[in-house]
C-alpha cells in the first residue's frame, strides 16, 4: 500500500506542473540554444529567410552591435531583414572556413520572455587570413507561437587581449 501511495505522489508531482502550465526550465533553456545555433546555421548557409525564423517581426524589434569603431542599430523587423539579406549575400569570403561557439551562456527566463548573456568565439580564414574574434551578446527573446525568438540582440565585440611588458 505504501508502495502505491509513493507511485502516486511521484505522479502527481510530475503531472500537476504540466498541468497547471508551467514549463520545464531545462527545455526552455535548450531551446533559447537551439534558436541561437539555428539563426547561426542559417547564417553559415547564407540564408536570410532561415535567419528570419528566428526573429519576432516587429516594428520594435531591434539589432545592434558594438565594434571598435562604434555602434550600429537596426530598429524594426524590415530593417534587420534587409541588413540579414544585404550580408548573407556578401560573398567576399567562404564561410566553410570560418567557425562561431557561442558558450557561457546566463539564461533568465520570466513567463514569455528571457534574456540571455553567452559569448561567441570566431576562429578560421576570412578573405584568405587567419581570424579571431570574440564577441558578448546580450539578447531579449520573445515566446512567439511556442518558439523562441530574438526582439533585441546586442552584439558586443571585445577587444583583442594586449601584450604587457612585465
Amino acid at each position: 500500500m505504501k508502495r502505491a501511495q509513493c507511485i502516486l505522489v511521484g505522479i502527481a508531482l510530475f503531472i500537476c506542473p504540466i498541468l497547471k502550465g508551467q514549463t520545464d526550465p531545462i527545455k526552455e533553456e535548450a531551446a533559447i540554444k537551439a534558436a541561437f545555433e539555428g539563426e547561426k546555421a542559417a547564417y553559415f548557409k547564407q540564408d536570410h529567410v532561415g535567419m528570419g525564423e528566428f526573429w519576432v517581426k516587429e516594428p520594435s524589434t531591434m539589432k545592434y552591435w558594438l565594434g571598435p569603431t562604434g555602434s550600429t542599430k537596426i530598429i524594426g523587423w524590415e530593417n534587420i531583414d534587409a541588413s540579414q539579406k544585404k550580408e548573407t549575400e556578401d560573398n567576399n569570403w567562404d564561410r566553410k572556413q570560418m567557425k562561431a561557439t557561442f558558450s557561457n551562456y546566463k539564461i533568465n527566463i520570466m513567463g514569455n520572455s528571457a534574456w540571455v548573456f553567452c559569448e561567441t568565439d570566431w576562429d578560421g580564414i576570412y578573405n584568405g587570413e587567419k581570424f579571431a574574434l570574440k564577441q558578448e551578446r546580450i539578447v531579449v527573446l520573445k515566446k512567439v507561437d511556442g518558439k523562441w525568438k530574438f526582439s533585441l540582440y546586442g552584439i558586443f565585440q571585445m577587444p583583442k587581449p594586449g601584450t604587457t611588458n612585465q
